[in-house]
């Protein structure tokens, strides 16, 4: 979710595991991208590991005015683009590595990526086409696997951000989804996690918006 009741502060990522045991997040990063695929900052280097490794547990990355849940990591406002972009999550190899050992630029060394919105800048592993959604005002969820988020993608009403307590939440849109199909809850066959709700309103996780062991995450903002 990008933003909700017309703030921008209000955002968050939530990810899926696939798989029992996929607690290790330390120095994973989130990453944010504008419309042309440049690179902007990281969002955040996830500073611990997860308590709760059951399969299909999820996580979250909330911005500290966030409303419905408490996020298990709190990032800062005002970096993931809203009416679009690209965000990325993940890192290199089985556990991530040292963050300044590897170059956050290139999409290809995160587990997984959403492009949203007015996003037109170049493909990647992770995206073979962006969704046109937006994540403001509501979530997307990933509906489906594969790395095409113009079909992997849908818009949530309402919004139901989980922690990994996990404790949810409830947000009705305030922004109307477009017609066409609602949230779904659909397990991919790979990667192993999964990019959830992208909210920042990505995973765009509702992913993204969104590990290798981490082992490997596919976006949702939700999977």
């Amino acid at each position: 979710m990008t933003s909700y009741g017309g703030d921008p502060t209000k955002q968050f990522v939530e990810i899926r595991t696939t798989a029992a045991g996929q607690t290790v997040t330390t120095n994973s990063v989130l990453a944010a991208f504008d419309t042309s695929g440049a690179y902007i900052a990281d969002v955040l280097v996830v500073p611990g590991n997860l308590s709760n490794g059951t399969s299909g547990i999820r996580w979250i990355m909330a911005t500290s005015s966030f409303i419905g849940v408490t996020p298990d990591f709190t990032i800062p406002s005002g970096i993931i683009p809203t009416a679009g972009g690209m965000i990325c999550w993940g890192a290199p190899g089985s556990v991530p590595p040292s963050p300044g050992s590897w170059d956050h630029t290139v999409p290809g060394n995160y587990v997984d990526c959403v492009a949203y919105g007015s996003y037109s800048g170049p493909i990647n592993p992770h995206v073979s086409a962006p969704t046109p959604l937006t994540a403001d005002g509501h979530s997307l969820t990933r509906v489906a696997a594969g790395t095409n988020d113009a079909t992997a993608f849908a818009c949530s009403d309402p919004a139901t951000p989980t922690n990994n307590m996990p404790a949810s939440g409830s947000l009705p849109a305030t922004t109307a989804c477009p017609s066409g199909p609602a949230t779904a809850s659909v397990v991919p066959t790979a990667p192993t996690w999964a990019l959830v709700l992208f909210t920042v309103a990505l995973l765009t996780g509702g992913t993204v918006i969104l590990g290798r062991r981490q082992d490997r995450l596919a976006a949702r903002a939700r999977r």
